[in-house]
């Protein structure tokens, strides 16, 4: 009998079995090694044999695409430990083809299949309530409540909490009407055939107008506010905090920030139901992060701070979201190139010189212009205990936005060495077709 590693001890079967499938995992080279080269044949001579016979029945070798496969490298062999994660990440996958296919259980799987129906009935009955019955309660739902009738001003109040989860019903409805209605028969119309791109490019499509939308409405707001500075450096640091705590807004500002509350926490529901991206726990950090911070700086007041971080983080998302789209709809690469390398010059202006800035003043000169004190019923939430606070969460969102430009400087280096700009996080049409 001659065997793959002498190491081993010897094992005979009768002669009517020729081969038999070794399975190593003492190491991690070893599995790394089988998981490119799954099987080792072994020669057997019924002559030589003097050993006692295999009785157990041989079953086909497990592979990772076998559909009782245990996806995870302690229990499957052929799963290298590096493939930890992509288990993960085709898990994922296989739950959001069952959404797709209708087969999923649960309330994500009933709004993923009513996200058109249940939103338009959500807002009817609001409308109805609010115009046609003159509801008051149904006013909470439309309009901002807590006004100054001597100056104007809105400050917050518990009853935004409707007017937010309101807005998360219209973004639901938004999403999917323009999805369904008008970015899909862009897509058909421009002969994109893969259903795969397809979905890609109504995405993008839908990130990329409201983004558009989202950005102009922050700089319009920005430049109404005393935090203005000119277009080549947007806004003052130290005017984060003149006049802190800013418990009285113009309507226009509140609005805008409740609106891109809303737009966040209804892009958790997405992240649920679109097809994973490779970076997918990167991304739920991200939206995770973002609601604290969006969550925190209107709870203690910061809004003016946060307004210039909104319109700091839109700008490059606008570009990415129009070259992607582009690329998915099959557009020449020259232009995606181009439009890339915009993105690329935005990103680096945006979210590392200016959004540096912002970091900069909650590091140092919100410490210089705001006295420590905890007063809750003034609105005043600027103590030793809680001022590292924002400082923490726009510190993890600029490492998140490194680990970002990483990937972003991978595409650079593609398009060096003559090929396309591909977006790293996507995954390939091939990748979506594992059995649920």
């Amino acid at each position: 009998m001659v065997l793959s590693d002498p190491s081993q001890p010897l094992l005979s079967v009768p002669s009517t079995i020729s081969n038999i499938t070794l399975v190593h995992s003492e190491s991690t080279s070893r599995r790394r090694n089988l998981a490119a080269n799954s099987s080792t044949s072994i020669n057997t001579d019924s002559a030589t044999t003097t050993s006692a016979t295999v009785t157990a029945p041989l079953s086909p070798p497990l592979t990772p695409d076998s559909p009782k496969a245990n996806l995870s490298s302690e229990h499957n062999p052929l799963l290298p430990k590096t493939g930890k994660r992509r288990a993960i990440h085709d898990k994922a996958k296989r739950k959001q083809q069952q959404l797709t296919a209708g087969n999923g259980k649960g309330a994500l799987s009933f709004m993923y299949r009513h996200q058109l129906d249940v939103p338009a009935m959500i807002m009817t009955t609001v409308f109805f309530s609010h115009f046609v019955l003159d509801l008051p309660v149904a006013e909470r739902f439309l309009v901002l409540q807590n006004k100054d009738p001597e100056t104007g001003l809105y400050s917050k109040a518990w009853t935004d909490l409707y007017f937010i989860g309101f807005w998360v019903v219209v973004f639901t409805f938004l999403r999917a009407f323009m999805r369904t209605f008008v970015l899909n028969p862009i897509a058909v119309y421009a002969g994109v055939k893969k259903e795969h791109n397809r979905n890609r490019f109504q995405e993008e499509g839908w990130v990329c107008m409201y983004y558009t939308i989202s950005w102009c409405l922050g700089m319009s707001v920005l430049r109404q506010s005393p935090v203005w500075n000119n277009w080549t450096f947007w806004f003052k640091p130290e005017a984060f905090f003149e006049g802190y705590p800013h418990t009285r807004l113009p309507h226009s500002m509140l609005w805008y920030y409740y609106v891109q509350l809303a737009f966040w926490l209804q892009q958790v529901f997405v992240l649920q139901v679109e097809v994973p991206r490779k970076d997918f726990w990167a991304l739920m950090a991200h939206h995770t992060v973002t609601l604290l911070l969006i969550g925190g700086s209107a709870l203690s007041n910061f809004w003016r701070a946060g307004n210039a971080v909104f319109v700091v983080m839109d700008l490059s998302d606008i570009i990415l979201a129009f070259s992607k789209a582009m690329k998915y709809l099959g557009v020449a690469n020259r232009i995606c190139d181009t439009s890339f390398a915009c993105f690329m010059v935005s990103w680096l202006y945006t979210r590392h010189y200016l959004y540096g800035y912002i970091l900069h003043a909650f590091m140092f000169t919100a410490y210089e212009m705001i006295p420590f004190e905890l007063d809750i019923k003034q609105g005043k939430w600027y103590c030793r205990e809680l001022a590292w606070l924002p400082i923490f969460g726009l510190a993890l969102l600029q490492i998140l936005m490194i680990y970002w430009f990483a990937m972003i400087l991978r595409i650079v280096v593609k398009i060096l060495k003559g090929e396309s700009a591909e977006d790293d996080r996507s995954d390939d049409e091939s990748d979506a077709t594992l059995k649920s």
